[in-house]
């Protein structure tokens, strides 16, 4: 624009930062629309959305199909052949555009707020340090990823990795809940999740965060639902939280806790776990038959770091069990009655 002898140079808006989402998808077809919905609605719009249809045996590829030829913005992939779930992620995460800034995973059962993709990466961009994004998240109706110091959006990743390990906070949530800096995935690829460690989601986080920082914003920006045979119920029948604790601490404790604070949580950890371990064998003799899946399921996730379970602990956490069910003698039956009644699990 020309004033005169004076000449302003009209600034040009700077372009929004290009962002992948992803959908791994396998037999979801009640839910998959309303995810994919969720998605197009962001008030962030320069997004790519990668749906991967993990060979689907229901109408979830049709469905994502379909939406492709609304928009094209959406690209459906599937692999070669059906996948496990980690080595799914792992192959849609290749899919990404060489363009992409954030990678934002969202599940094919869950759904995120319209100011998702805008509020995360405006966070993201306070720090070019920052290479994992959170919020609070919902589970169904109860609220989740509480304890993360409001006054602030932006920590460092070390800060955010004791907070996990301490159990003062849980800021990770799931996949659904955070956003990936791009360049983190493709620097791990083709294995950025890591496909042999229980709740990989967790895993990657400390990893990633050893090096770099950590940002929250502190809205509710996801939804997470909670199906019924799904890999998450199933642990969770398996004493998964216990374990969760113990392998983190193992694994990560002493690269982010000082001698003191390791020594004092990972006795913590795990006497909670073997606890749980007790609890089981105690209702397995009880009900005179081991319950399907559970010691395998501890065995091959203990056994993925390098541990086995130790029968001397094991003894303590049956003593510590049969003391804690010792006020009510029925508590014990009542639990093994629960458990025939739903009749056993199946295994991961």
């Amino acid at each position: 624009m020309r004033l005169g002898a004076l000449v302003v140079q009209e600034r040009k808006p700077m372009p929004e930062p290009f962002a992948s989402v992803v959908t791994p998808v396998y037999n979801d077809e009640p839910y998959l629309e309303e995810c994919i919905k969720s998605v197009l609605a962001q008030s962030h719009q320069d997004f790519e959305y990668i749906i991967c249809n993990n060979h689907s045996k229901d109408r979830s590829g049709e469905i994502a199909a379909d939406y492709a030829t609304k928009d094209s913005r959406i690209r459906v992939v599937s692999p070669p052949e059906f996948l496990p779930q980690a080595k799914n992620f792992n192959f849609v995460l290749s899919q990404i555009d060489g363009r992409a800034k954030y990678c934002k995973m969202l599940l094919s059962d869950d759904w995120m707020y319209p100011q998702c993709l805008q509020q995360m990466i405006e966070v993201a961009e306070s720090n070019p340090r920052i290479v994992l994004v959170s919020s609070y998240r919902l589970i169904g109706d109860k609220p989740d990823c509480f304890g993360v110091p409001v006054e602030r959006s932006s920590f460092p990743g070390k800060e955010a990795c004791r907070w996990q390990l301490l159990g003062t906070a849980y800021p990770f949530g799931s996949q659904s809940t955070v956003m990936y800096g791009a360049e983190a995935i493709r620097k791990r690829a083709p294995s950025f999740f890591p496909e042999n460690r229980f709740f990989m989601d967790v895993d990657i986080a400390l990893r990633l965060l050893a090096d770099g920082d950590f940002g929250f914003v502190h809205q509710v920006l996801t939804f997470s639902r909670y199906q019924a045979e799904t890999i998450t119920d199933v642990a969770s029948h398996f004493n998964s939280w216990p374990l969760l604790h113990y392998l983190m601490a193992e694994q990560y404790g002493r690269d982010f806790l000082s001698a003191e604070e390791f020594k004092k949580r990972h006795n913590e950890v795990t006497a909670e776990m073997y606890r749980g371990l007790g609890e089981q064998w105690l209702k397995d003799m009880v009900r005179r038959e081991k319950k399907k899946g559970f010691w395998d399921f501890q065995r091959q996730h203990l056994g993925d770091i390098g541990v086995e379970i130790r029968p001397a602990l094991l003894a303590k956490g049956v003593v510590a069990a049969g003391l804690n069910l010792m006020g009510s003698l029925g508590t014990l039956a009542k639990k093994v009655r629960n458990e025939t009644t739903k009749g056993a699990v199946r295994p991961l």
